[in-house]
């Protein structure tokens, strides 16, 4: 990440706090170089190292979600968040 330099880091984890993906989009939308990490372990979670190097920890549903659903939600919310017109 150091190379890309973001300037808002979330990770999506189902041990986040919850909010739901379009707030989460709508706020990464105020910013330049947004970065989303998704946790997509069969088991465990994300190293203490990438949860500090987070601003933010977020689950975007009280199920565990399949991390290609978590991508899916994370790239539809943005585009709608930046407006990005798609025909």
């Amino acid at each position: 990440m150091n190379e890309i330099s973001p300037d808002n880091v979330v990770a999506l984890t189902t041990q986040g706090s919850p909010k739901p993906m379009e707030i989460i989009a709508a706020d990464l939308e105020k910013t330049q170089r947004p970065v989303v990490l998704v946790g997509g372990f069969p088991s465990g979670h994300f190293s203490s190292q990438t949860i500090d190097a987070s601003s933010a920890t977020y689950r975007i549903d009280r199920r565990r979600l399949e991390a290609w659903t978590v991508v899916g939600r994370a790239i539809y919310d943005y585009e709608r968040a930046i407006g990005l017109e798609r025909f």
